[in-house]
């Protein structure tokens, strides 16, 4: 008991370990992923780009994001994870540090897409490690504090950000971010050496995958994700992913443009909303612990954001006190259903041994889908009375993703009650 108490947990001060540099490494993408965001509200005062060119960089992140989840998923199943993800990490700290030097909007669309197609080689090799190197009871656990990294590396990348911005210009942003993954980029590849396994074939109790056809190994992945539900939560992923990040997004500049705030004090606010983030895994690990379904317990969240789009909507112009509260429990919901779509259900798939696959496809729904309908929201706040078309646009797609999650919850239900789970 000591011993557990001791590794938080965990059976090994080695696998403790091991949850730390993956914690460091899904961190440190947040770092350089929504420091675009804290900047855009001074390079839109600035005049620099406009609000149409700032969604289409961070849709351009988003859609090549998704797109390399595509590829990593695959190959994160066969390769070593742990270079791959060093990769990833490297590159993308490079893409920022070249930032620094450049008020170019093609400059900016071209690097801040290849940001997102190499920190797409982080997480679904990450999940992977989870599948190869924990049994079932401890992949849970690793699934729920990884959860963290998410807003806490959000938090970290407004405060590098806010701190920057006190001091410097924005073009600063970008290198002290840049910096800040360099080095964390140093401590995944130094630390990690000989820590974990890093190919499934290595692993305790799994099975030697037998070559398949490639054409097979698909359609057989297809069939799975068919029979258990996974399909049907397709459109849902999508709409949690734009509803996490796209409200993570334009939150800088709702607070700029709506109640007249400087970037630095949106920023401040803006920070408030990871804080009370961390708590989405938890609030969605106990609902899930007494419902057994991760569908179901996505269909709750899904529920309770509707209602705050809607408050929001109706009232948040209002008050920024009030603005502030709805988005708080919008994006925390979205963290709960991201905790359940994105990490908990491909573990459920460890058995088949398509954990990386079946993550780096649902991730690349959520990312993919993110950047085109964040595409549609610049669009939308061009035009006239364009936040309450944008709030309205994000109820609906809420209520849609509420919609399918309910139809996919008894697939997921019996699929967790069968020999394939």
């Amino acid at each position: 008991m000591i011993m557990a108490q001791k590794y938080f947990g965990y059976k090994s001060k080695n696998d403790f370990l091991t949850l730390v540099f993956c914690w460091i490494a899904y961190a440190s993408t947040y770092v350089c992923r929504l420091n675009f965001s804290a900047a855009s509200p001074e390079l839109s005062r600035e005049g620099i780009f406009s609000e149409g060119q700032i969604a289409n960089i961070s849709s351009a992140f988003f859609i090549c994001y998704g797109l390399g989840q595509l590829v990593s998923g695959v190959v994160g199943d066969r390769l070593d994870t742990r270079k791959m993800i060093f990769t990833g990490m490297f590159v993308s700290a490079l893409c920022n540090l070249a930032l620094f030097g450049t008020e170019s909007y093609v400059v900016f669309l071209l690097l801040w897409g290849l940001n997102g197609a190499v920190q797409s080689l982080v997480w679904s090799p990450i999940l992977k490690i989870a599948s190869i190197n924990f049994d079932a009871p401890t992949r849970d656990k690793f699934g729920i504090h990884m959860a963290a990294s998410v807003p806490l590396g959000t938090l970290s990348s407004y405060a590098v950000s806010l701190v920057t911005l006190l001091f410097l210009p924005w073009r600063f942003v970008f290198l002290s971010c840049g910096l800040v993954m360099l080095a964390a980029s140093l401590v995944w590849i130094f630390g990690t050496r000989g820590r974990f396994r890093s190919k499934a074939e290595t692993a305790p109790g799994t099975t030697e995958n037998t070559p398949v056809h490639p054409a097979l190994n698909a359609r057989k992945t297809f069939l799975l994700m068919a029979s258990s539900g996974a399909l049907l939560l397709l459109l849902p992923i999508v709409i949690q992913g734009t509803l996490k990040d796209s409200v993570t997004q334009w939150v800088p500049t709702f607070f700029t443009s709506e109640f007249g705030s400087g970037t630095v004090f949106s920023l401040a606010l803006t920070m408030v909303l990871p804080i009370i983030n961390v708590t989405g895994a938890w609030f969605a690990k106990g609902i899930n612990r007494k419902l057994h379904n991760e569908v179901a317990t996505a269909t709750i969240f899904f529920a309770v954001a509707a209602v705050f789009l809607l408050l929001l909507l109706f009232f948040g112009g209002d008050s920024l006190v009030l603005s502030l509260i709805c988005m708080a429990v919008v994006t925390n919901c979205m963290f709960a259903i991201n905790v359940m779509y994105i990490t908990m259900v491909p573990l459920h798939f460890s058995k088949s041994g398509r954990v990386s696959t079946l993550a780096g496809f649902l991730n690349a729904a959520a990312y993919v889908g993110c950047g085109a309908l964040n595409l549609l929201a610049g669009a939308l706040l061009e035009r006239q009375n364009g936040w309450d078309l944008l709030f309205w646009f994000w109820i609906l797609i809420a209520v849609a993703a509420l919609l399918f999650s309910l139809a996919a919850s008894p697939l997921w239900k019996r699929f967790l009650q069968s020999d394939d789970a």
